[in-house]
C-alpha cells in the first residue's frame, strides 16, 4: 500500500489508534482514582465518547481501502466470476451511495454546531470539529471505496494489501 491514498488511510488509522490509547488510559486512570481515592476522574465519560467516535471513524477509510468490511459470502462459491464481479460492483456502488447520503447529512449538524457554539458539557470541547472529522472520514471512505471499484474493473481483486 504505497499509494498516497494508502498513506492517508494509514495515517488516519494511526490517529484512531492514538485515540484508542487515550481512551484506555483515561478509563484506567478513572478506575484507579475511584478505587484508591474514592473520586472519579472528571469528564472521562465525555472523553470516552469523543475517542470512541475517533476510533470508529478514523479507521473506516483503511477498512474500505483494504475491503475488510464484514462480508457474508453466500453465493461466491457457486456463481460465475462475472456474476461475482457484478454483485461486488453493485455492493460497492451501494456503499458509495450510503456513504454519500450519511456524509451529506452530517454537513448541516456540523454547521449548526459551529453556528451555535455547541460544546461538550464537562470538557468544554467544541462539537463541530468532531462532525468535521466524521465528514472527512466519510469523504476518505468514499474515495477509497471508489478506488476499490476501479481496481475491480481493472482486473485486480480491488483489495489493497501491505
Amino acid at each position: 500500500m504505497r499509494t498516497g491514498l494508502g498513506r492517508i488511510s494509514r495515517a488516519l488509522t494511526i490517529l484512531g489508534v492514538v485515540a484508542l490509547f487515550i481512551m484506555m488510559m483515561a478509563t484506567v486512570a478513572d478506575v484507579l482514582l475511584r478505587s484508591l481515592a474514592g473520586r472519579p476522574l472528571r469528564g472521562v465519560v465525555e472523553l470516552v465518547e469523543v475517542t470512541m467516535l475517533l476510533v470508529v471513524f478514523l479507521g473506516l477509510p483503511e477498512v474500505f481501502l483494504r475491503r475488510e468490511q464484514v462480508v457474508v459470502d453466500l453465493i461466491d462459491s457457486f456463481v460465475s466470476p462475472w456474476i461475482l464481479k457484478l454483485t461486488t460492483t453493485l455492493s460497492l456502488l451501494f456503499t458509495i451511495l450510503v456513504l454519500w447520503i450519511i456524509g451529506y447529512n452530517v454537513i448541516q449538524p456540523m454547521l449548526d454546531a459551529y453556528r451555535f457554539s455547541d460544546v461538550k458539557f464537562e470538557l468544554n470541547i467544541p462539537v463541530y470539529p468532531l462532525y468535521a472529522v466524521v465528514l472527512i472520514c466519510f469523504a476518505a471512505s468514499l474515495v477509497t471505496t471508489a478506488y476499490s471499484l476501479l481496481e475491480i474493473w481493472r482486473g485486480n481483486d480491488g483489495q489493497v494489501t501491505q
